[in-house]
Formats: structure tokens, C-alpha cells, sequence
């Protein structure tokens, strides 16, 4: 069947309607103009380069790159992989990102290597969507063995998780794993389980952050967590091992240096990381700004932010400035008093309680105020 495709392709170069040639061969000059620009490469990769930016989509730099890990002189087997991914329904930015990431899927075989795998998939209850989209976003698992690595990963996973389609997430957020890794995995689940922590809790951490389950410190933060004071049964324990598990001993340092240097005590920090674990997961340049807007700003005391660390992870141009904003105006129209509303009720509310609490009952009172198609945008993101 690709061996009649392909002939007609090349007869035809004719897609849905869409001349399908790599834009170097429908733009001769291109091969010229390009040679310029990528002179410091051999005639070989620069035709390469040139394949993965006109077919592909790639920037130059991005194509230099990946043209080290391939070495074609005729287009013929990329363009029928190309063609495959196209028939299939990926999009040029799918199909971009799957060969940015994975450059060597050009040399693989359309019909023997990358067609089982996508009737793997689709012989799962897997929507066409949701294949695409694990694909373009780990495309690592088009380079792995169907029999010895996605088969029974797929199995393994899905005995945990109980669906097709929770499985798949699990593969979309796994960097697709190496010799040994169910082995690792298992040994971690099971740990959780020792430690008592609820099935239904192992199940929610091993699709919502797969990758945390396959460090080889996980016994380390165990015990870590453990000796903070963490309850196993809590959602606050498998998202503090997340946490810990994302960063190095030297990153976790630094992040408790930016808030010692705004006056927290390490009881504090631990305070609030027990409270919420994701506190700790952004850079100490993002918390250093939102402390800096928190406190100097808007008046807040730092030791105040310390007993509602969750403000912390709400982002700063998208809620907490707009919205802050917005309550300062009505503060200075007089509508409501300053200081009488608590942080967190400003921020942690939901976009429908935020428009009835602050803009909808103002809109008379201050309508130059709530142009709330304007403004909800950000006020209430």
C-alpha cells in the first residue's frame, strides 16, 4: 500500500489538494539562498538542514541540530514518513514538534516500524486526538520496541490505573522509559504502599506525575517528608514528594534562602510547605516577585503570606496584579474598605465569585471600573 502511495506521490506530489514537494525542491533559489546561510556545514547536512526547515517546519537552529542525527541524501524515506503522519491527521506543528524532539523518526519505516505501533494505540479506547497529542508530546515512545517496551508499559500502567485513556496521560507525561525502569517503578509504588498511603492517592500521583516515581532518591524523600511531619494518608504527601523529587538538594537550599531573606523562619517554611507543597516549586526569582508585589505593594506582612503560602502559586500577571489592582481602584472609589478583605479571599476564589464579589455588585457605583469584557481577562484567570 505505501509502495503505491509513495509512486503516486511522486507522480502527482498532490496531498488532500496540497502540493506536497519540501519547499527546497518547489524552490530551487531556496538550495542557493540557503547554502549562504548554513556555509559552515557539508553539502550533505546542508541538504538535510534544508529538508528539516522547508518540509518540516523547523527554525534553522533547531535543524542544525537535528541534522546531526541524521544523514540522508534523497528524501525519499522521510518524505514517506511525512506522508504517513499527514494521512494519520497530525498537523504541520505536530509533526514539527515530534521531529524537533525525535529527528531519527525520518529514518525509521513508515510500514513496518511506526504503522504497528499507531494500530497498537488505536486498538485501544484511545480517541485519534488523544494519540496525536501523546505522540507530538512524546514522540521518544515512536523509538522504542513495540513487544519490549510499550506493550508491557502499556500493561502495567493501565493495571493500576484501570482505563485506556488514564493510561495514556500516564504515557504523554512519562520520558519514555529505559531498561529497568517498571522494575524502579514498581519498587516505588510499592514503598508508597508500606507507608500507607490510600490506593485511590497512588493512582492520582501516578497519573497526574509519573516522572516523580522514577527518581532513584525516592526512598530518600520518604523518609525526608516523613521526618517533616507529613501524613501519608493527605494529598500533601505524594505532593510534596513531587515537589522534592523536581529539584537538587542545592536548588531546594536556595528557594529557602528567598524566603529567609524575607524574614521567614525554617519553621515557617516548613510550616508552609506542609501546607502546600507546591509553594516550593517555583523559581527564586518568581518568588522573590510575588513576595516583593505581596509585601511591598500591597502591604501584606510577609509572616501573613507564611500562613497562606497557596497565594504563592497563583501567577503574578495573570491574577495576582490584575486582581489586586481591581481591589486597590474600588479601595480608592471608596467602595470598600481598605485592610476588611483577606488576601486569600481576593485570590483563591473561583472566576465566577470573583465577577459577582467584586465587579457585578460594583458596576453601578464604578462603571468606568468594570469594563469587565476588558478586564476579566486577567482579573479573574
Amino acid at each position: 500500500m505505501f509502495r503505491s502511495l509513495r509512486t503516486k506521490l511522486i507522480r502527482n506530489r498532490i496531498i488532500n489538494g496540497v502540493d506536497s514537494k519540501p519547499l527546497c525542491v518547489q524552490n530551487p533559489c531556496f538550495i542557493l539562498l540557503h547554502h549562504v546561510k548554513v556555509r559552515f556545514v557539508s553539502s550533505s547536512s546542508s541538504f538535510v538542514v534544508c529538508y528539516l526547515m522547508n518540509s518540516c517546519g523547523l527554525t534553522e537552529k533547531q535543524a542544525l541540530s537535528a541534522s546531526k542525527k541524521l544523514n540522508f541524501k534523497t528524501s525519499s524515506k522521510p518524505d514517506t514518513v511525512l506522508t504517513f503522519f499527514q494521512d494519520y491527521g497530525f498537523t504541520k506543528p505536530d509533526i514539527s514538534k515530534i521531529i524537533t524532539r525525535e529527528p531519527v523518526i525520518l529514518s525509521l519505516d513508515a510500514r513496518k516500524t511506526l504503522k504497528p505501533k499507531l494500530d497498537y494505540f488505536n486498538s485501544k479506547e484511545i480517541s485519534r486526538l488523544e494519540i496525536i497529542k501523546l505522540l507530538s508530546t512524546n514522540s521518544t515512545v515512536l523509538t522504542r520496541s513495540l513487544q519490549n517496551h510499550i506493550i508491557p508499559f502499556f500493561n502495567f500502567i493501565k493495571n493500576i490505573v484501570g482505563t485506556d485513556r488514564y493510561t495514556c496521560i500516564v504515557f504523554r507525561r512519562t520520558m519514555f522509559p529505559p531498561v529497568g525502569f517498571i522494575e524502579k517503578m514498581k519498587l516505588n509504588l510499592q514503598v508508597l504502599r508500606d507507608e500507607g498511603v490510600p490506593q485511590s492517592k497512588i493512582v492520582k500521583f501516578l497519573i497526574s506525575h509519573p516522572r516523580s516515581l522514577c527518581t532513584g532518591k525516592f526512598k530518600d524523600i520518604i523518609q525526608e517528608i516523613k521526618g517533616m511531619g507529613f501524613d501519608p494518608h493527605k494529598y500533601a504527601f505524594t505532593s510534596a514528594i513531587h515537589a522534592l523529587s523536581a529539584m537538587s538538594k542545592s536548588t531546594w537550599e536556595m528557594k529557602l534562602n528567598v524566603f529567609r531573606k524575607w524574614g521567614w523562619s525554617d519553621s515557617q517554611i516548613q510550616n508552609a510547605f506542609i501546607f502546600h507543597p507546591q509553594c516550593m516549586k517555583h523559581s527564586e526569582k518568581m518568588i522573590s516577585a510575588k513576595m516583593d508585589y505581596l509585601v511591598n505593594q500591597m502591604g501584606i506582612s510577609s509572616p501573613l503570606i507564611a500562613r497562606c503560602p497557596v497565594i504563592l502559586n497563583y501567577s503574578l500577571e495573570k491574577r495576582i496584579i490584575p486582581r489586586c489592582s481591581f481591589y486597590q481602584s474600588l479601595v480608592s472609589k471608596g467602595l470598600i474598605e481598605k485592610d476588611k478583605i483577606r488576601i486569600s479571599s481576593l485570590l483563591c476564589i473561583t472566576e465566577k465569585s470573583f465577577l459577582d464579589k467584586y465587579v457585578i455588585k460594583y458596576q453601578q457605583e464604578a462603571p468606568e471600573l468594570l469594563k469587565v469584557k476588558e478586564l476579566s481577562g486577567g482579573i479573574v484567570d
